[in-house]
């Protein structure tokens, strides 16, 4: 593996990747408070409920994505300073998950704070900018990292979209063995060995075309058996409706009341949502009713779901009122209350990998011949990276516990009234 003279001063145990080494920089933010919380949140959030031992604190995913991104960045070749603006633009991605991880991300980027805007805000109202500056980097330049991507060779590798992604390495990696799955069997280490920047992309030897393509089976498999199973959703999904209950009496606003925000974690918000008070709001003792069936593994049942290829439909599905709109449809069909219904789709922000997530035309493979060298498309040659542009998506609809007799037939027929039979 090649070797920088990165500049560590601290090395933790990890139970995935063995030593993770730490600059002084990383070690200054990761010893701040706001850091500390990540050990009290845990994600993706209804994991623990299927795989108890997935019990994963972001704190230990957090030095996972750092560590991933230095190995990489090696691989390709980056200089130390370029490797450390890039671990600082993962370490603070990091920083911006509120509790319940995954949930929160979703809850708040369909109301505008999206990740990228979250960290803006952290840069500049919270004392992590000014260890950053006392580290001789600038608060926009680590900024400009995370919007546009750190600069390696004439390109800039944008981590949030990368398809050869190191956070989702990890993420695999790690959920895998603690859930105690065998789903991802990943050569991390050949698959960066392979890879290479070229015609300003990334390219990956030919010749590795099957370690690309374990890495993208890893994933598919992560997301059926672990990621999308029916269960983790419908946790996920009851922890949402939780935050679209009473989301802004529970907690402040990111944007607005930063620091006091990243003083919660799931700790505290558990203890919030268990002490509600007879006189407090409806929306507060709706949120603890749903959360009390979370927490006692209460959870809503899948009642009907289909693989769906219409492009109005799904565009629906896209936004949070079109989401409310089928709920609504199918509750009324079925003569109850809507907010017995939950819809469920893989393309969105609380699911942490789905079929189409990273753009694989992005990745270009390579081969040198007589000629110089040639490239493909990946989905030119591989079929599995042409399943990924698959148009079909997997729609499911779930209720609370008694009302699954009843909603079955109507979220079928709404459903199957979408797509033709035998239709694409």
């Amino acid at each position: 593996m090649p070797v920088t003279d990165f500049p560590s001063v601290l090395q933790i145990k990890d139970s995935i990747h063995g030593y993770i080494e730490l600059s002084e920089v990383e070690r200054d933010i990761i010893d701040m408070k706001i850091s500390q919380r990540l050990r009290y949140i845990h994600g993706p959030a209804g994991l623990s409920l299927v795989y108890p031992g997935a019990d994963v604190s972001l704190m230990g995913r957090t030095l996972g994505f750092l560590h991933m991104v230095r190995i990489f960045l090696e691989y390709l070749g980056g200089t130390p300073e370029e490797i450390q603006k890039g671990r600082l633009a993962a370490l603070l991605r990091m920083l911006v998950n509120g509790p319940w991880s995954n949930v929160m991300e979703e809850y708040q980027t369909v109301r505008g704070a999206s990740p990228l805007k979250l960290t803006k805000v952290m840069l500049d109202s919270t004392p992590i900018g000014d260890v950053i500056e006392k580290n001789g980097f600038a608060r926009t330049e680590i900024q400009d990292v995370l919007e546009k991507g750190v600069p390696v060779k004439g390109l800039r590798l944008d981590f949030l979209n990368c398809p050869i992604n190191p956070e989702l390495l990890d993420d695999l990696a790690r959920d895998s063995y603690f859930a105690g799955v065998d789903y991802a069997q990943l050569e991390f280490h050949r698959l960066f060995d392979s890879t290479r920047i070229a015609k300003n992309k990334i390219a990956v030897e030919r010749s590795s075309l099957f370690t690309l393509e374990s890495y993208l089976s890893a994933a598919v498999n992560m997301f059926e058996g672990v990621y999308f199973h029916k269960t983790v959703r419908a946790a996920e999904l009851m922890l949402l409706r939780v935050l679209d209950e009473a989301g802004s009496q529970l907690f402040p606003d990111s944007l607005k009341d930063t620091s006091n925000f990243y003083r919660y974690d799931d700790l505290s918000i558990l203890h919030r949502l268990l002490h509600i008070q007879p006189d407090e709001t409806e929306e507060l003792r709706s949120a603890n009713r749903i959360f009390s069936d979370f927490n006692k593994r209460y959870l809503i049942k899948l009642v009907s779901a289909r693989a769906i290829s219409d492009p109005p439909f799904l565009k629906k599905l896209s936004t949070p009122d079109g989401i409310y709109s089928i709920e609504t449809e199918i509750a009324e069909d079925a003569g109850i209350d809507s907010k017995n219904v939950y819809v469920d789709f893989p393309d969105r922000p609380s699911v942490t990998f789905y079929p189409g997530k990273f753009d694989l035309d992005e990745i270009a493979l390579f081969e040198r011949g007589s000629g110089g060298y040639e490239f493909w498309k990946v989905s030119d040659v591989s079929p599995m990276a042409r399943s990924f542009s698959r148009i079909l998506k997997p729609v499911r609809v779930y209720t609370t516990r008694g009302y699954r007799s009843k909603l079955k037939n109507s979220a079928d027929r709404v459903l199957e009234s979408v797509d033709a039979v035998g239709s694409s």
